[in-house]
């Protein structure tokens, strides 16, 4: 029976969580375990999921690309590796929904780059972050050269990818990298709290946000463009109405996401 590296489940309605299920290995990336993400991104694309969470089994989020598979590669696999793992980001990083990162262990390599790909990213105090790739002889393959640099300034960018050197959570968060960081034990409940405040707002909305931020920076007659069509859209649905009559009302909204 073919393992199972990802496991998806309900938390409750509206927010669903992704939990990468290879402990023994630091949940290291091979190929099927990359595709099972994929399917699992696929899968709920459609649904009704209004916030979705990534995070990790046992002390680890994801240590990056599995080494012993990655060491039997020649050029022409490395690439199309890389290419695969582009895809999958790609999905990631625009799945409709807000997309949370619980950093509940070490998160490097390729395992940064999948926390890079999400729009919010919280960590467990103590928690490791970094690219070592050139300590291997390699750079990062899965868009570190260029969403890294959007998270933090580009020198500082530069020098932890120039010297593949690892910071603690905290100082991540103090360079934006991480939103917060919390407890350990405190992670996955706190993680929770912000996906719930997300998944009690309008959907459509929430989701055209997500879309509008997906594509800064545009120029600004461009952003302009785009904004002016996705208000246009928010307005024309009934949780847009919905909303207005509940402010008015003084109760709290009830959205359907329509």
């Amino acid at each position: 029976m073919t393992p199972s590296y990802v496991m998806r489940e309900e938390l409750e309605l509206g927010v669903v969580r992704i939990r990468l299920c290879r402990p023994e290995l630091h949940n290291a990336l091979n190929r099927a375990m990359l595709l099972e993400l994929e399917e699992s991104l696929d899968a709920l694309r459609d649904a009704n999921v209004r916030a979705l969470i990534l995070t990790g089994t046992g002390k680890s989020f994801c240590s990056g690309a599995d080494l012993r598979e990655l060491a039997h590669f020649g050029p022409g696999e490395a690439e199309q590796w890389c290419w695969d793992g582009h895809r999958v980001l790609n999905k990631l990083e625009d799945f409709p929904a807000p997309t949370l990162a619980a950093l509940n262990g070490h998160a490097v390599g390729g395992g940064l780059e999948l926390a890079c790909a999400c729009d919010l990213r919280y960590a467990a105090s103590g928690v490791k972050l970094g690219y070592p790739e050139v300590k291997l002889g390699m750079i990062t393959g899965w868009g570190g050269t260029f969403r890294f640099p959007r998270l933090v300034r580009l020198d500082k960018a530069k020098e932890l990818i120039f010297t593949g050197r690892l910071i603690l959570a905290e100082e991540a968060c103090e360079l934006g990298l991480v939103n917060q960081v919390f407890a350990p034990e405190e992670l996955e409940m706190r993680v929770l709290e912000v996906a719930r405040e997300i998944a009690a707002n309008a959907p459509v909305a929430v989701r055209l946000a997500k879309r509008m931020l997906n594509r800064y920076p545009l120029d600004r007659q461009a952003a302009a463009t785009e904004e002016a069509y996705a208000l246009s859209r928010c307005m024309a649905t009934e949780d847009q109405r919905e909303g207005v009559r509940a402010f008015l009302e003084k109760r709290s909204a009830k959205f359907e996401g329509r």
